[in-house]
């Protein structure tokens, strides 16, 4: 127990003493079918704790909050677990590129793809390209813009996003020291 609370504080100031990170937003500019040997589904109050496969149990109350709040789930799964899960929020509401640095606006007929993450075990079979994939054919005819990020570090996230047929349309670099945003400008 004393263990657990020293690392989140060891990671809280980590995350916060010193910052230097850049946020790439993709927007989706064509549908790129993608398919996986994964079952993709939406996620429902009823199957939030599949997720227990791969996640801490606290993610089961925020995922709670996110449907509550009229967000959109899907869940990916390989031989009956779910391995994959990624979030959907809708319109005139502010967003996360770069939590809790870096956010942006979107518009009530715009949607932003969040909270992404495959399983260890399941990476490289094409899961998450083929969930991002499923989102943009559910949404395209209702929203105008659906957008995705991540860390510029974030390689294979990138790939998967590009794969999906997202494009890169800004990047956003954020500096912060001792938890003061010390700059913040877009590439």
């Amino acid at each position: 127990m004393i263990k657990k609370i020293i690392k989140k504080i060891y990671i809280y100031f980590k995350t916060r003493i010193y910052v230097n990170e850049t946020a790439i937003l993709f927007e989706n500019f064509k549908n790129v079918i993608q398919t996986s040997p994964a079952k993709i589904i939406p996620a429902n109050y009823n199957n939030l704790v599949d997720i227990l496969n791969f996640q801490n149990p606290k993610y089961i109350e925020i995922f709670k909050k996110f449907l509550d709040s009229g967000d959109r789930g899907y869940f990916a799964y390989l031989n009956g677990k779910c391995v994959h899960r990624s979030w959907i929020q809708f319109g005139e509401k502010e967003v996360s590129l770069l939590a809790p640095f870096i956010k942006r606006k979107i518009k009530q007929n715009e949607a932003y793809i969040h909270y992404c993450e495959t399983a260890p075990e399941a990476r490289g079979k094409n899961i998450y390209p083929a969930v991002l994939s499923k989102i943009v054919s559910d949404f395209k005819n209702k929203y105008k813009n659906i957008y995705i990020s991540t860390d510029i570090k974030n390689e294979a996230s990138r790939k998967g996003i590009e794969k999906a047929g997202f494009r890169e349309i800004e990047r956003t670099r954020i500096i912060v020291i001792l938890g003061v945003k010390i700059k913040k400008y877009k590439d």
